[in-house]
């Protein structure tokens, strides 16, 4: 029998981090899966606090949502106990605030990008509070790799959790070489679809400005719920970066949340 799923949340106990786990609550309603907090401390000397703000932060939520996470205070750093713990957990995603990313501040959207990209499974990255209380529009950018085809599986737990419509934005190129691979990653991904009895939009964007630009400016424009993302695997080292295009879209996003996805 196949573990239960969880959501995991980690926390500062920031403003932003709170909106964090807004969006979590709203997803564990719908997908019935717990949800985890995660706070980490660099000092034995320091649990006691974070204990106590961890309880408070549990009643409170508790209080406004009739909803009791499960917390897991550590000693450790964020940059391998958010990883790890996904996996202790048995998370589907992570859930995370990401004003640093908005900021621009180059060392903290280093630390991010370090982050998501170290977990397994899909991270999503809040700036703001919840607008929708459902993913129920989807932007699924398709480019020429042949990573973007992982997207994929996610079309089915959308489409077994929600009444998703997705929205496929494709770029516009004249170059026979990359049209034709995006041809490809596009119509693998619509017989995906059309297997699951998903409803899909296709565009292609107008190409007067960068890709990424005009991505963003179709999602603000669908009034989208959710933009799914892939980071780039650098070799056969089993690890990933996430590409200036998916940063712009990350730092840029504002009120839609963004799930990154490393490729297998």
């Amino acid at each position: 029998m196949t573990a239960k799923k969880s959501i995991l949340v980690p926390t500062d106990f920031t403003e932003v981090a709170w909106f964090a786990l807004q969006h979590a609550i709203r997803v564990s309603e719908v997908v019935k899966e717990p949800i985890h907090i995660l706070h980490c401390v660099s000092e034995p000397e320091k649990l006691a606090e974070a204990e106590s703000k961890m309880a408070s932060l549990i009643e409170s939520v508790k209080s406004k949502y009739a909803v009791t996470p499960k917390s897991i205070v550590k000693v450790g750093n964020y940059m391998t106990d958010i990883a790890s713990t996904a996996d202790e957990i048995n998370a589907s995603m992570v859930i995370m605030g990401s004003s640093t990313v908005k900021e621009m501040d180059e060392h903290k959207v280093s630390w991010v990008l370090k982050l998501i990209t170290s977990c397994k499974v899909p991270f999503i990255t809040i700036q703001e509070p919840p607008v929708n209380k459902r993913y129920d529009d989807i932007v699924f950018p398709v480019d020429f790799t042949i990573e973007n085809r992982e997207k994929h599986e996610w079309i089915s737990y959308f489409c077994d959790y929600y009444l998703s419509r997705f929205h496929i934005i494709k770029p516009n190129t004249s170059d026979p070489k990359l049209m034709a691979q995006i041809d490809i990653n596009l119509a693998s991904a619509k017989k995906f679809l059309d297997e699951r009895g998903a409803k899909y939009v296709e565009y292609t964007v107008p190409g007067i400005k960068k890709y990424e630009e005009e991505v963003l400016d179709m999602a603000v424009n669908i009034r989208a719920d959710l933009i799914i993302i892939m980071t780039t695997p650098t070799s056969k080292d089993g690890k990933y970066i996430v590409e200036p295009e998916e940063q712009y879209i990350l730092a840029n996003a504002r009120h839609i949340p963004v799930m990154s996805i490393n490729p297998r």
